[in-house]
């Protein structure tokens, strides 16, 4: 790259030319004129294709899905606000939170998953990355698919947190031992 420099500037002392300006490429008045045209060009097919059409359900802009009636996320405020003013006055212990309180995103409706009745939001970005990873082979691909894919295993958690055991059920997996048991090295 220094060399071209070098051949430049011999260039322009042979010819008795210099070439320099102290003007920035985007502020010359050419540059000026075709970046006013291009904004031109761009606000006039807004104008003609609004992409925030006036209607009166909830659609996504990026895939154009629409929203049924049990998206609410629009309202989170006033859901937040009606919540917050049921939990004044309780105590802590007593704050009880309702399904039909939650808030619900088009998201959540198209990306989610029902297994066992309990409804999962999937992120299919975070899944792919995770198979991506996993993945070494073909047939590792194959098997993946064999399983349920879920963020976390349904059989050990419930919606909100992992299972509880039960003590007598492992109990009964256990078999008595009918003989006596002495340690190693005693008579």
């Amino acid at each position: 790259m220094i060399h071209l420099q070098n051949i430049c500037f011999e260039i322009e002392k042979f010819c008795d030319v210099k070439l320099t300006s102290s003007e920035h490429v985007d502020t010359r008045p050419s540059r000026i004129a075709r970046d006013n045209e291009d904004a031109t060009k761009l606000s006039q097919w807004l104008s003609e294709h609004n992409p925030f059409p006036k209607i009166d359900v909830i659609m996504s802009i990026d895939s154009g899905i629409v929203g049924g009636n049990e998206v609410n996320c629009h309202l989170s405020e006033e859901i937040g606000r009606d919540m917050i003013s049921k939990m004044m006055g309780k105590k802590f212990e007593n704050v009880k939170f309702k399904r039909k309180g939650k808030v619900v995103t088009l998201a959540s409706i198209n990306s989610s998953v029902k297994i066992c009745n309990i409804s999962i939001v999937v992120d299919p970005h975070i899944l792919f990355h995770r198979l991506c990873i996993a993945k070494q082979s073909d047939d590792d691909l194959k098997a993946f698919f064999k399983f349920e894919l879920s963020p976390f295993p349904i059989l050990l958690f419930t919606g909100e947190s992992m299972r509880k055991g039960t003590k007598s059920s492992l109990y009964t997996s256990f078999s008595p031992i009918t003989e006596d048991v002495k340690p190693e090295g005693s008579q």
